[in-house]
């Protein structure tokens, strides 16, 4: 199977009532509460914020539906927040509701190259090739050729190391 990186849009950032473990400024930052607050009306319905992710109801339950299932994610509630004065002057790319909707935490606990989700605190998001493919047939992703690419980690197949992506025979 194909891996991609993912780099998903960030219209917002770390709301004041997020509860870090350790410092804010602990590198990666861990989370007891994680509040989003919301900076520009969001287009897409995979969000992020330094290492820290969130996904809209829609894509959480897509999600959910795929068979066999998801690895390598874990859904948590996230407060979110944003500027409902700004919004009302914003034109709303890909979601015209009029509402920002239910969002989820997304944590990461996968081993990327291995899981469906995978990276770490300090990596690039990875992602399987039929999430990208779920991404980009049922959900919002504005300009995907720059926010996907393909996964040049390195792959344990075998407990050997491997360098690059799967090629088409090994797939």
């Amino acid at each position: 199977m194909n891996f991609y990186t993912y780099r998903p849009e960030y219209s917002g950032g770390y709301g004041e009532n997020t509860v870090y473990i350790g410092e804010r400024s602990d590198h990666p930052c861990v989370l007891r509460h994680f509040h989003y607050e919301f900076n520009y009306w969001p287009e897409d319905d995979l969000q992020g914020s330094t290492f820290h992710y969130i996904g809209t109801e829609r894509l959480r339950r897509t999600l959910e539906a795929l068979r066999p299932p998801v690895t390598g994610l874990e859904f948590a509630e996230v407060e979110i927040s944003g500027d409902d004065q700004e919004f009302k002057h914003v034109w709303r790319k890909g979601r015209p509701d009029s509402a920002l909707g239910k969002w989820y935490w997304f944590k990461i606990t996968g081993k990327a190259g291995v899981d469906d989700f995978g990276g770490g605190p300090t990596q690039d998001l990875v992602i399987s090739e039929r999430v990208v493919s779920l991404l980009l047939e049922k959900m919002t992703v504005i300009n995907p050729r720059r926010k996907i690419r393909p996964w040049q980690g390195e792959i344990e197949a075998g407990g050997v190391p491997y360098k690059g992506l799967a090629t088409e025979s090994e797939s």
